[in-house]
């Protein structure tokens, strides 16, 4: 977890104080790429997609729930879930036979 967390501060310029929020973020891109992807375990290969699922879930944390926002004349529509530039970054999702 130490190298996708030392990536996180390096690719948003923050200080150590938010460790924790990351950490929060990185489990929680990492178990949404899990669900998207139907596996137990994340190859390392995968590292610098769960870090930009993370800084993506970080900086749209006060936009959860939101699929549209107007500020005076500006308007802009959010992706729900896993955006579609990261999800071109995974693997295809694998069938689950019941």
């Amino acid at each position: 977890m130490a190298s996708k967390l030392d990536l996180m501060f390096t690719l948003t310029n923050e200080d150590i104080s938010k460790e924790s929020i990351y950490i929060h973020y990185l489990n929680k891109a990492e178990l949404a790429i899990k669900q998207y992807c139907n596996i137990e375990a994340i190859d390392e290969s995968l590292n610098p997609v769960v870090v930009d699922l993370a800084i993506y879930f970080y900086k749209n944390r006060d936009l959860e729930g939101v699929r549209q926002a107007t500020q005076g004349s500006r308007s802009q529509t959010l992706e729900a879930g896993i955006p579609t530039s990261i999800k071109t970054c995974l693997p295809l999702p694998k069938l689950r036979l019941m």
